[in-house]
């Protein structure tokens, strides 16, 4: 029996959130024996260089499907100030009108404010399947004139975990009989640490504060020293502990000992980050943007807080960490969560969407 070939664009082997998940759903759809898939690379998704991201689809054969995992920050920019446009534009009139390939494009993010954003919007239009992770994304292309039978709602994979004795990692960490919240993933301004960080003077001295991520570009950087400089002014170093980029073997340790999972996000599409909470099944608590709500209506696996209220937030810290039936229920609610989004499932929903595409 032929094997269905399909090509994977998307970053790759960089610090990325959308790079590890894109492995894993490749490592996942390998396990099928009727399924070949081809990564085309991104590894420079800064480079202003059309013909980098052109030269991505040199192997891509005609009448293939190829899949693009599209993030506004993984194309490229125009060489030009300002002009806020990159290059899926080149990728896609190449695959669809040169290479005569079908394609389906997960969208991560996208914009909707401005000029370039429609023009993009248009761009991606073009893709024969869309996949989302978010409910309110759907609505959000139908208004931008997309084919709402095109779109499918497929959640971020949820790894399989190594759950490990709570106490002794809170000990391996140093941390031992300590109440640990952690905001795990990478740092940039709409994350919402510096809610956190406000808050902390005001919850039990016996609380520690986990940042778990790292910068990925200068601007990030900027941020993360902004934090840092804020923690120490408001002499707080012994409780709010920077770990920067954790190391795949200890994510298991210091996600163990976490209490609290925190993603007080103003601003996000979707998160790989939060699965890291939800997989090793920790209470979580959030801020109300859609794609939280979406996940609370629907699981029931993580608590919301009123964005950017740190009032709110305070009182939902303190009332999931002071309850341990709220916290088991979070936990019993995870459960459900993962049998719907293990990878092996994402998996086998994606490769459902790929022989649609053959109809």
């Amino acid at each position: 029996m032929s094997k269905l070939k399909v090509n994977m664009v998307s970053s790759w082997g960089i610090q990325c959130g959308i790079s590890d998940t894109t492995q894993l759903l490749v490592n996942n759809l390998k396990k099928y024996d009727d399924i070949s898939v081809r990564v085309c690379p991104i590894t420079k998704p800064e480079s202003r260089n059309p013909f980098y991201f052109l030269n991505l689809l040199n192997k891509v054969k005609k009448n293939e499907i190829t899949h693009i995992q599209y993030q506004p920050g993984l194309f490229g920019y125009f060489p030009v100030p300002h002009l806020n446009y990159n290059y899926i534009a080149l990728l896609l009139l190449k695959l669809k009108f040169w290479k005569k390939n079908k394609i389906i494009t997960t969208i991560h993010e996208i914009g909707t404010t401005t000029i370039i954003d429609g023009l993009i919007l248009k761009i991606l239009n073009l893709s024969d399947k869309i996949i989302v992770h978010d409910i309110s994304l759907i609505e959000t292309l139908k208004e931008a004139g997309f084919d709402g039978k095109k779109i499918t709602k497929i959640p971020f994979g949820v790894l399989e975990t190594d759950i490990l004795d709570q106490n002794e990692s809170k000990k391996r960490l140093g941390f031992q009989d300590k109440q640990i919240i952690t905001i795990f993933g990478f740092i940039s301004e709409n994350k919402g640490h510096d809610l956190v960080i406000d808050i902390m003077p005001r919850l039990d001295d016996n609380t520690i504060l986990l940042v778990a991520g790292g910068a990925r570009n200068q601007e990030q950087q900027k941020h993360y020293n902004y934090l840092k400089d804020k923690v120490k002014q408001m002499k707080l170093e012994d409780r709010v502990v920077f770990l920067d980029f954790v190391k795949d073997d200890d994510i298991p340790i210091v996600a163990s000992a976490t209490d609290l999972f925190i993603y007080p996000y103003t601003w996000i599409a979707a998160s790989a980050a939060l699965n890291q909470a939800l997989s090793y099944k920790k209470p979580t608590l959030t801020s109300d943007l859609d794609y939280f709500k979406g996940i609370k209506e629907e699981f029931g696996c993580i608590e919301l807080f009123k964005k950017n209220n740190k009032e709110d937030l305070f009182n939902k810290i303190t009332e999931i960490l002071d309850d341990d039936k709220k916290r088991a229920y979070l936990t019993r609610q995870c459960e459900k969560y993962y049998k719907e989004s293990s990878w092996g499932a994402v998996a086998q929903k994606t490769k459902n969407l790929y022989y649609e595409m053959l109809d």
